[in-house]
């Protein structure tokens, strides 16, 4: 208690002297405690803190003398200083993108000065040809409606007189320097990965609307090009005729011979003789490729052909890419691979820089119209998304090809993040496949196999970007496995695969690998493609096409798959997901004269032939025969029976095959893909040196390590 009174009991000691009240508490302060008070709050102890806390200031602020305010005074502004306050920061905010040097004194924060992209935009509304349209955007961003637009009205007159108070030459080297500073400006966005969705608005807002890269966009209407008539937005009635004649599956098939593709199946809405017909290819002009990648394309394919532009395989398969057909070829091996890679790469680029011209001259158009005042109705050019060829890869050593073929092709001078992408996808020195391996082994198998991989690829005026994202991406290189995990099953709480709903042409290559992956993987990518996307994804849906809208891009979605030989999925996939009202090719080889009599060692070979009802009971049926008939078989034989190899190409059926051993006490080594170095090395020994009786081979482990 005696702690408690110390303070006031102190005060009430001392002599009471003049600025003193009754109750002993001081009312002035000392000079010093003024200094004090001005620089600081002063210090208090814990106790007094919490005594400050509970009942108030010891001091009332009514005994506190008015000298302690003196050094804040008030600021008097009279309304004519306010009025000019006013006047220089309109003035400021005016003429602060006049001169470079202005904005370099600027003294304002950071955080106040605008970003690189508002002030070029602002620059282009001020001194553009096109200020009404940039004007128009900003208000559609701002969310401001046509009423709203009258409460502007004055500050817009008074920008127009500022605007017109100027030559006209002085107006043109304006226009002049804007360009270029948008040139630089846009060099400056595509070079740098930050700020990703502000680089894709100024490209949107700059490129798009036909400012300065208006020369590039081709001057003809495309009438002979089958990619204006196929990709419009207005269909023909044979469109929605020959889509009901897909969905009944009455095709018009046509079977005949080709010297260079050999046994061609096509398969048509209605009867079309032109598919045989393939014109010898003299300039790929004749074919509406771009000048630009017709100057690149003797570079790229240099190593195929040396004289010429194209080969005989490439000439008879470019004609069927271009026809805008679905290609299943099964004729792919070492010799043509490089071909067919140069021939599809060639078609994918000449696809998206058409898409890319035709965007870009529509939208020179509406800005066009939009200066004069004009209605030039519906342009319907786009889809959901950008994203446009989707490429499907089993291993990251193909994609690398791919994408030298790509910086070659496209002619573009600078390439971001390259260094980025050969460290991720080349392989290291220290791990080089064994050069003793088969040349097939050493084709497919030499360089990085890692078969979980996504990279988008973005290409502009005079640059390609890879590690794009993929809403801003022209062409997806990706693996299924890849894909798979980014899609999700039904269930997951982050599942993405709006990308996929505009896809135009879907290219698979080295498809027979992926049989040896899984094969679940292709069948969920094409179960969700071209969907209409849960997300606007920033497009405008007055220049979405129709048939977009319609759900009916996958009648016009091109898929081109390339495989050494001809599969039950594959037909699968052939009869199911490929609906192209342009039509679908099967291109295939017979092998007459096999290879079975040319095997050195006289090794009984006998082959069982098991009758099933129904292809669901496939897989049941052959596991009961193989237990019931080829099992015992093996037991009851004395030669086979120490020393027999089991090969069994599913890993279904050779999980069920091991559990079956296992349970029935035989003697058993098992070797799958998923077994180590060290296991598999200890199960081969312990087999040769017949100290077990079976030995089951997967054919996955045979294909990845033998």
């Amino acid at each position: 208690m005696a702690k408690e009174r110390s303070a006031i009991s102190k005060s009430m000691k001392k002599t009471r002297v003049s600025g003193t009240h009754v109750s002993g508490l001081s009312s002035a302060k000392s000079s010093n405690k003024r200094k004090a008070g001005a620089s600081g709050t002063p210090k208090l102890s814990r106790k007094e803190q919490q005594d400050l806390k509970e009942y108030g200031e010891l001091i009332p602020k009514d005994f506190i003398d008015e000298e302690e305010d003196s050094s804040k005074r008030r600021r008097v502004i009279s309304e004519a200083d306010l009025d000019k306050e006013l006047d220089e920061e309109q003035h400021r905010k005016e003429h602060q993108f006049d001169s470079d040097e202005e904005s370099e004194d600027d003294e304002e924060e950071d955080w106040k000065k605008p970003s690189a992209y508002s002030m070029l935009i602002s620059s282009l509304k001020k001194n553009s040809k096109q200020k009404d349209f940039y004007r128009k955007i900003q208000l559609e961003q701002e969310g401001i409606e046509e009423v709203e637009k009258e409460h502007s009205a004055s500050e817009e007159d008074d920008e127009d007189v500022h605007f017109q108070s100027g030559s006209e030459d002085m107006l043109e080297s304006d226009n002049e320097d804007e360009k270029e500073e948008m040139k630089s400006e846009e060099e400056e966005n595509e070079h740098s990965d930050e700020n990703e969705e502000e680089e894709i608005e100024e490209e949107e807002e700059i490129i798009y609307q036909g400012s300065d890269d208006e020369e590039d966009i081709v001057n003809d209407d495309g009438l002979d090009d089958l990619f204006e008539t196929r990709f419009k937005d207005a269909q023909p009635p044979s469109f929605d005729e020959a889509i009901s004649i897909i969905e009944q599956k009455k095709w018009v098939g046509q079977q005949f011979e080709d010297n260079v593709l050999h046994d061609v199946v096509a398969m048509t809405p209605t009867p079309n003789k032109s598919v045989k017909n393939i014109p010898e290819v003299v300039d790929l002009a004749e074919l509406h490729v771009k000048p630009r990648i017709i100057e690149s394309w003797p570079r790229t394919n240099k190593q195929v052909r040396k004289k010429g532009q194209l080969t005989p395989l490439q000439t008879k398969l470019f004609h069927q890419m271009n026809q805008y057909r679905d290609v299943l070829f099964c004729n792919r091996n070492m010799t043509n691979a490089k071909a067919i890679r140069n021939a599809y790469v060639l078609h994918a680029v000449n696809h998206i820089y058409k898409t890319r011209d035709r965007v870009m001259k529509n939208s020179a158009k509406l800005a066009k119209a939009q200066k004069e005042g004009k209605d030039i109705g519906e342009v319907r050019d786009q889809g959901f998304t950008r994203p446009k060829v989707l490429i499907v890869l089993p291993f990251r050593n193909t994609v690398v090809d791919i994408v030298d073929s790509l910086m070659k092709l496209s002619g573009t001078e600078q390439h971001e993040n390259k260094t980025r992408f050969y460290e991720q996808y080349n392989l290291r020195e220290e791990e080089q496949v064994d050069p003793t391996k088969p040349a097939d082994f050493l084709q497919n198998f030499q360089g990085n196999i890692d078969d979980h991989f996504r990279l988008g690829v973005k290409f502009s005026k005079k640059s390609m970007k890879l590690f794009s994202n993929f809403y801003n991406s022209d062409i997806i290189i990706a693996s299924p496995l890849g894909l798979r995990t980014l899609i999700g099953t039904e269930g997951d709480k982050k599942r993405d695969f709006d990308y996929l709903s505009s896809i135009e042409i879907v290219i698979m290559d080295q498809t027979n690998h992926f049989l040896m992956q899984n094969w679940e993987h292709i069948e969920h990518l094409f179960q969700h493609m071209n969907l209409i996307p849960k997300d606007g994804h920033g497009c405008d849906i007055s220049r979405i096409k129709s048939w977009h809208l319609d759900g009916k891009a996958k009648y016009l979605r091109q898929t081109l798959i390339f495989a050494d030989f001809l599969t039950p999925e594959f037909n699968a996939l052939f009869n199911k997901h490929l609906k192209n009202v342009s039509g679908k090719l099967k291109i295939k080889q017979t092998f007459e004269d096999g290879t079975i009599m040319d095997v050195i060692p006289q090794v009984q070979q006998t082959f069982t032939r098991i009758d099933v009802p129904a292809l669901n009971t496939v897989n049941d049926m052959r596991f009961k025969f193989f237990i019931e008939k080829t099992l015992p078989s093996l037991r009851k034989s004395a030669l086979m029976q120490s020393h027999t190899l089991i090969f069994i190409p599913s890993y279904f059926d050779f999980v069920r095959v091991r559990n079956y051993l296992e349970d029935n006490k035989y003697s058993y080594e098992a070797c799958s893909e998923y077994a180590d170095a060290s296991a598999v090395t200890r199960a081969r020994a312990r087999f040769f040196q017949g100290r077990t009786d079976f030995l089951l081979y997967s054919e996955r482990l045979h294909f990845f390590r033998r």
